[in-house]
């Protein structure tokens, strides 16, 4: 008996219902060459061809089952299931392709035989391996045979997948929709796509939903018909006083459907015929905070720039990308921009002259990156789309780029389509400003009907849906489908529904017993604590790392975690990524399913675990920063402070705010300031002074008077606690400047010659020398030419005993200004001359625009 029951056993393991990706592949032309070639000829072909094939097919992880002639059947997933079994199985359709291509030219050239090709096609669902006669490669099911029909309507040469496919490949290919096709054993006809190529860089789009449910977008379809009406826009003739750069921002509270409308637009586009640019980027919660994080995020998507890839890398990426945009007169400005986002071009000779004037370092970057958007539109003649997403987590830098870009560019064919919670309105109101044509969509909650229809989509696999079980997923949710799915896949957790089976059961006693959390954060823990011990716990150390988490980050803290991965991406808990190009070997990035889950996932640490964790996560990020320079000075300075290491926090709280000043990251640079003041040592005066000489940098740049004086007085403070000549003269000569910048010229020539009484050092040249400028500049406003020249002339010799380029060039054109204004014109023009030659020698352009200009 017992030898019975494991033969049976033995016999039920051998088949298998699974899903797989299914390609068929057929030689044309075999007849052709039957007529025209000797049997050994036809042989050597098909054969060689069947065998290259095959070769590709092991490549990209599939197996091949059978060949019939001139033809073959091969799988993937059949052994072992992998996320991107039907993406291999479409790389292996296009390395097909390319192949038939070489043999093709070959069958030409030694049989002079034309026309040799093949036809691909591609199917996923669910199939039946095993058991019968050759059981091994045995195969069934309608799965097998619509992939076959996509090969039997492939044109030569092309590859068609099944729309089942194309679900799990969107945004990864270039592909164009066809006409539907009928299938044997089918009642409707199946929309089928061909394939062209493999997009620049994959960009996997994934809808949120339960694993196996495809449902339609229900209750969005103006919305979605106003995305695509913006996008028609592009290409329609240009309407007189109206923008061609135009922006529409959907707003929505978290769950309501802002990323399915997104992902059925994106979809919409990819198949259109239409040409266009396109660029992504997101933000994230850490976003605010840093310098520019939002437009680097769009140039690194662009420029397949990954997160693992080395500060080296990434500047080589970035000029091979974008310099065939510009001349090789104009290498400045990639240089500058690559440095305003943070990639560290401080060693190129371009900012040399321009590295301590952070606004124009800014102006130049926005001027830059705008030019890009521009030179692709124009140069074919073919627009540009910016996708956004998350808008509410923008850097505000970032934000003021996208408004600037809107500006300078309103006559490029352009469409900037964010996504945002209604947040960004608190602190933007007029979000985008100055652009006529921006439109903002507002989501609501879908209604009663609405509610009624996804509830019976989502639930479609159960057949009948008992009306208790349908009001318990639309009486607790408001409309909320992030929620209801959540919800559903909380029964599924629960065992009050069987969903690993073809047809959905429903087991009424365990639903009898559910009680339905009264909040989407109760559904979500529910969900937490149905997940076993290492599960949980890996969800947890994940949560510290951020939304977005890399494996090896997760591994630092604890390498059995690593192996619970694949389990939380079953259970719909968290999103792998794309493999980085050129990333770290292994390495992997994954994302919560939803920030709300991130949050509740975090809230559930103890905390004294959140701070270990956090702990753990700086020292990770901290030996980053060795090899992507500021890249992650801000985060390993936060999770510091959330480990309880204030020393070590305001150590890199420090460094990112002076980071930030350095590229004229206002917000940033206020944020990591306040951060670090709050952790310092009161007695620590020397990093107190470096905070606020980086934090009156950027308030000097704004209209805070009042606050601007408050961090000059409290640099006095620190100069006299010191006893620093040096620190009294640098916070004087701020002061100086400030009085120039507000018209109070008196007191700033009074002030200036403070300064001088403290700079009797000589490290305190370079500070006398722009003291004397400072007081030369309000002594000519204040008309006193006479004295304020001998004052230019000292400074412009202690500026060149200093060796300080900018303070000369200023000098200089301050005594160009008085030798003007007092009728010495031949006088005026030779500083000119010197003055233009200084900015040209430093590639300042600011400066070189005004030399031209007096």
């Amino acid at each position: 008996l017992d030898a019975l029951r494991f033969e049976g056993l033995a016999a039920e393991d051998a088949q298998r219902l699974k899903q797989v990706t299914v390609l068929f592949a057929d030689i044309v032309g075999s007849t052709v060459m039957a007529r025209q070639l000797d049997a050994e000829d036809i042989h050597t072909i098909i054969d060689g061809t069947l065998t290259s094939l095959s070769n590709i097919v092991e490549s990209h992880y599939g197996r091949v089952l059978q060949y019939a002639g001139d033809s073959l059947l091969a799988v993937f997933g059949a052994d072992e299931s992998h996320e991107d079994d039907p993406e291999n199985a479409v790389r292996a359709g296009l390395a097909f392709l390319k192949a038939s291509q070489k043999i093709a030219r070959e069958v030409e050239q030694h049989h002079r035989l034309e026309g040799f090709g093949i036809r691909v096609g591609v199917n996923t669902g669910r199939v039946l391996l095993g058991g019968g006669v050759d059981a091994e490669n045995s195969i069934r099911g309608i799965t097998v045979h619509v992939a076959a029909r996509m090969e039997q309507n492939a044109p030569t040469g092309c590859l068609r997948i099944s729309h089942n496919t194309y679900c799990h490949v969107r945004g990864i290919f270039d592909v164009s929709e066809q006409a539907p096709i009928d299938v044997k054993g089918l009642a409707e006809p199946i929309n089928s796509y061909l394939v062209h190529g493999i997009k620049p860089r994959a960009f996997r789009n994934r809808s949120r939903g339960i694993d196996g449910i495809e449902t339609r977008m229900i209750g969005r379809e103006a919305e979605l018909k106003q995305l695509q009406q913006g996008f028609h826009a592009l290409y329609e003739h240009k309407v007189p006083h109206h923008d061609a750069a135009s922006a529409i921002t959907v707003v929505a509270n978290a769950g309501i459907g802002k990323s399915r409308l997104l992902y059925e637009f994106e979809n919409w586009a990819e198949t259109r015929p239409e040409s266009y640019y396109i660029f992504k980027g997101r933000a994230r919660p850490q976003t605010r905070q840093q310098p520019y994080g939002l437009l680097r995020d769009i140039l690194a998507w662009r420029l397949q720039i990954a997160e693992s890839d080395s500060a080296e890398v990434a500047r080589d990426k970035l000029l091979q990308t974008i310099a065939p945009l510009f001349d090789q007169s104009e290498a400045a400005q990639i240089d500058i921009l690559g440095h305003l986002v943070g990639l560290d071009f401080s060693a190129s000779p371009h900012l040399h002259g321009v590295l301590d004037d952070s606004e124009q370092i800014r102006n130049r970057g926005f001027h830059a990156a705008a030019q890009i958007f521009q030179r692709l539109a124009q140069s074919k003649h073919i627009p540009c789309v910016l996708i956004l997403d998350d808008l509410q987590w923008a850097d505000d830098d970032s934000l003021d780029f996208l408004n600037y870009l809107l500006d300078v560019n309103r006559d490029v064919a352009m469409l900037i389509i964010g996504m945002t919670r209604p947040e960004l309105y608190e602190r933007r109101p007029d979000w985008p400003a100055r652009n006529s044509s921006a439109a903002r969509i507002d989501l609501q909650s879908l209604g009663s009907t609405h509610s009624h229809e996804l509830a019976s989509e989502l639930l479609n696999r159960l057949g009948d849906i008992p009306v208790t079980l349908h009001q318990m997923v639309t009486g607790s949710t408001d409309g909320n489908p992030f929620y209801m799915e959540e919800l559903i896949k909380m029964l599924i957790d629960d065992g009050a529904i069987i969903s690993n089976v073809e047809k959905w059961q429903l087991v009424p006693e365990k639903l009898s017993n559910t009680r339905v959390p009264d909040s989407l954060t109760g559904v979500l823990q529910a969900r937490l604590d149905n997940l076993s011990v290492p599960e949980r716990a890996t969800l947890q150390r994940a949560s510290v790392i951020g939304f977005e988490f890399c494996d090896l980050a997760l591994a630092a803290l604890d390498k059995s975690c690593v192996e619970c991965l694949p389990a939380l991406i079953q259970r719909e808990l968290i999103v792998p990524h794309e493999n980085a190009v050129n990333g770290i070997q292994g390495a992997r990035n994954y994302s919560f399913h939803h920030h709300i889950l991130h949050k509740v996932t975090y809230k559930s640490l103890l905390k004294h675990d959140r701070q270990r964790f956090h702990l753990g996560t700086a020292a990770w990020f901290e030996n980053r920063v060795k090899t992507r320079g500021s890249d992650n000075l801000g985060t390993t300075a936060y999770h510091y402070q959330r480990g309880g290491e204030a020393k070590r926090a305001t150590h890199y709280y420090a460094l990112a705010a002076e980071d930030a000043t350095s590229r004229h990251s206002r917000d940033a640079t206020l944020h990591y300031v306040q951060q670090a003041l709050a952790l310092c040592d009161s007695d620590d005066h020397n990093l107190r002074w470096r905070l606020l000489s980086a934090r009156e940098k950027i308030r000097a740049t704004q209209d805070d008077r009042q606050a601007h004086d408050a961090d000059l007085d409290a640099m006095a403070i620190i100069a006299e606690a010191i006893d620093s000549d040096n620190l009294r003269a640098e916070g004087l000569l701020c002061r100086a400047m400030a009085l120039c910048s507000a018209g109070n010229y008196p007191a700033a020539e009074e002030t200036s010659r403070s300064v001088l009484l403290f700079t009797q050092d000589s490290s305190a040249t370079a500070i006398a020398a722009r003291a004397c400028g400072t007081q030369a500049f309000a002594l000519r406003r204040m008309g006193n030419f006479s004295t304020a020249k001998p004052v230019a002339e000292n400074g412009l010799r202690l500026a060149r005993e200093a060796g300080d380029r900018a303070v000369e060039s200023e000098l200089l054109s301050n005594l160009s200004g008085l030798a003007s204004e007092s009728g010495n014109l031949l006088e005026s023009f030779q500083f000119d001359l010197e003055y233009l030659a200084i900015t040209r020698a430093t590639g300042d352009k600011a400066r070189e625009v005004n030399a031209l200009n007096t």
